[in-house]
């Protein structure tokens, strides 16, 4: 029996070529070191950010902040982040008081963000935006019961090297 002819040229068809996996993405445009000035709890604050490459295409980023007052407070932080090829990060953030937060976030073109946090203790998000001056906008907020979010750190940041 001679199948029909459509069978044949299903068959006959060359395969679709596959795609190639896409890249992760990379915070590569955000490397380098970072001097900011802004707000953070209601207060004039300092800080410095690096960002820098990581293990396995990771990116590692390193957060000192200093805010006015007597005393002033003072907070650091570290953390590495990974992108899939979806442009989703995910990755660790541990402070100095201790704690460790899961992170998971995205990216697009001139912007990065995470959520972190639990709801048993605070859900926060921290956006990374870097604008076309070459000034990097980093907002920290947490979210509300009502749903909102509130800003507690802005800061704006220049890049001291690459």
């Amino acid at each position: 029996m001679t199948p029909p002819w459509w069978a044949v040229a299903v068959l006959a068809a060359p395969a679709a070529p596959a795609e190639a996996p896409s890249p992760a993405p990379t915070l590569a445009a955000w490397h380098g070191s970072w001097v900011g000035e802004g707000q953070a709890f209601g207060k004039p604050a300092t800080a410095t950010l690096d960002i820098t490459p990581g293990a396995a295409g990771a990116t590692r980023l390193a957060y000192h902040l200093r805010v006015a007052g007597t005393p002033p407070m003072t907070y650091s932080a570290e953390a590495d982040y990974v992108f899939d090829a979806k442009r989703r990060v995910r990755g660790n953030w541990t402070d100095s008081t201790g704690r460790t937060r899961a992170v998971a976030g995205g990216m697009n073109a001139a912007k990065w963000w995470t959520h972190w946090g639990s709801a048993d203790v605070e859900i926060g998000r921290s956006t990374y935006h870097l604008e076309i001056d070459g000034t990097l906008v980093v907002n920290d907020s947490v979210l509300q019961e009502d749903g909102s979010w509130r800003v507690f750190a802005m800061l704006r940041y220049r890049r001291t090297r690459p």
